[in-house]
């Protein structure tokens, strides 16, 4: 009998293991479904506003989002940067990255707030290197011709809040218009 009790908990502690390695998937990061649900319609509200058709959830743009996030906790001492200019990031990604002092205190949905707080700077106008980096965040966001999204998030070993999202096809093309 008590093999039976041993038998049926490992069971059921794989079968917990593996739905919650599956829910995992299905998302691609450390990101929640509920909190991926929240920054993708939060982006969404922003593109509609302008006309611009949503963006949808891509499971491999959040691995590779929460595998830039876990980089920048863990081996870059949580400072900031962006992906090398090199590679695949240059030639199909977008990125925009945010960081939150406190990681109870700030979420993921924080992070899309913080970027779409640029258009208040943003002038309709094509993107350049004058005018990039105090909007281009937000015109990432709204950017016409991206269609997908994917988020990863990380806790700091400070405490704080790292939140990378990826974007395909990548935005903020020097010299065009975000739509």
């Amino acid at each position: 009998m008590k093999k039976h009790i041993i038998l049926c908990l490992v069971i059921l502690s794989c079968a917990i293991g593996f739905n919650a390695s599956a829910q995992y998937n299905n998302i691609g990061s450390k990101v929640s479904a509920k909190d991926a649900e929240l920054i993708l319609n939060h982006h969404n509200q922003a593109r509609a506003l302008l006309g611009i058709p949503p963006l949808t959830w891509n499971a491999e743009l959040s691995a590779y989002a929460q595998e830039w996030a876990n980089y920048l906790v863990y081996s870059n001492s949580n400072e900031i940067e962006h992906r090398s200019s090199l590679g695949k990031n240059t030639r199909d990604f977008g990125e925009n990255i945010f960081w939150g002092s406190n990681f109870d205190s700030f979420s993921v949905l924080n992070a899309s707030e913080s970027w779409y707080e640029e258009k208040g700077a943003y002038i309709y106008q094509p993107v350049s290197y004058s005018n990039f980096h105090g909007t281009g965040h937000y015109t990432q966001m709204i950017w016409g011709n991206t269609k997908q999204i994917g988020v990863g998030v990380a806790k700091g070993t400070d405490g704080s809040i790292i939140v990378v999202a990826n974007y395909y096809p990548a935005g903020n093309v020097i010299g065009m218009l975000p739509y």
